[in-house]
C-alpha cells in the first residue's frame, strides 16, 4: 500500500515538474508567435496532413517541441471559432441584452479545445511509462489528432449566414470526429511506442475511458468536452 502511495506521489510530482515546464515553453512559443508566418506554416501542415495523415502524426509524435507553436495556433484559431459561435447562439437565443449574463457559459465554450487537449495529454503523460514524452511533444501530437475537428468548427460558422446548411456542417462534423479517432489511434500509439496492435488496442480504450471518466465530472461543471 505505502509503495503504491510512493509510486501516486512520485507521479503526481513529476506532472506537477511537466506542468510548469509546459507552461514555460508555451509562453516562450507565444511569444516569438509571428501570425502571417505562423498563417502559411499552419496551411502548409494542414497540407500535409491531408496528403499523408498517420506518417505526418508519427512525425510529429517524435519531435518535442518543433511543432509547438503550430498546435498553438490551431488551437487559438479553434477557440476563436467556438467563441464566435457561442457568442452568435447566445445573440441568436437570448438577445444581446443577455450576452453578459451568459458570460459564463461563453467561457466554458470556448474553454472546451484546450480542455479536451489537456485531458487527452495528461492521461498519456501517465500512461506513457516505459516511452517518456515531453508534456508539450504529447501536446503538439494530440492537438494534430484533433485537426478535423478544429476545421468542422470552423465549418459549423457557415450556419451564421444560413442556417438551412446545418444539416452538411452536423454531417461534416460526424465525418471529422471518425478522422479524429483514427487520426488519434495511430498518434497515441507512436506517443506509447507499442507497435502490437492486440495489446496497444487495450490502452487506447483505455485512455478513452479515463477521459470519459473526466468528462462526465466536468458536465457537472456545465463544461462539455469533445
Amino acid at each position: 500500500m505505502s509503495d503504491n502511495n510512493e509510486e501516486m506521489s512520485n507521479q503526481a510530482e513529476e506532472i506537477k515538474k511537466e506542468t510548469s515546464e509546459t507552461v514555460k515553453k508555451v509562453k516562450e512559443t507565444v511569444k516569438n508567435v509571428n501570425i502571417k508566418d505562423e498563417t502559411l506554416k499552419t496551411k502548409g501542415f494542414i497540407k500535409e496532413m491531408f496528403k499523408n495523415p498517420v506518417n505526418k502524426i508519427k512525425e510529429i509524435a517524435n519531435e518535442d517541441t518543433k511543432y509547438l507553436k503550430t498546435a498553438i495556433f490551431i488551437l487559438v484559431i479553434w477557440t476563436i471559432a467556438v467563441f464566435i459561435k457561442s457568442t452568435y447562439s447566445t445573440i441568436y437565443y437570448w438577445g444581446f441584452s443577455r450576452v453578459f449574463s451568459n458570460l459564463l457559459d461563453v467561457i466554458k465554450a470556448i474553454l472546451v479545445p484546450i480542455l479536451g487537449v489537456i485531458v487527452y495529454s495528461v492521461i498519456i503523460f501517465i500512461l506513457n511509462k516505459n516511452e517518456k514524452k515531453s508534456l508539450t511533444n504529447i501536446i503538439s501530437t494530440v492537438t494534430a489528432t484533433q485537426l478535423p475537428l478544429a476545421i468542422a468548427s470552423i465549418v459549423s460558422l457557415l450556419t451564421i449566414f444560413s442556417y438551412e446548411i446545418v444539416n452538411l456542417t452536423t454531417a461534416f462534423t460526424k465525418l471529422c470526429t471518425v478522422i479524429t479517432i483514427v487520426l488519434s489511434y495511430f498518434g497515441y500509439k507512436e506517443l506509447l511506442k507499442d507497435n502490437n496492435d492486440s495489446t496497444f488496442i487495450k490502452k487506447f480504450v483505455l485512455i478513452q475511458i479515463c477521459y470519459y471518466i473526466v468528462y462526465i465530472i466536468l458536465t457537472f461543471l456545465g463544461i462539455y468536452i469533445y
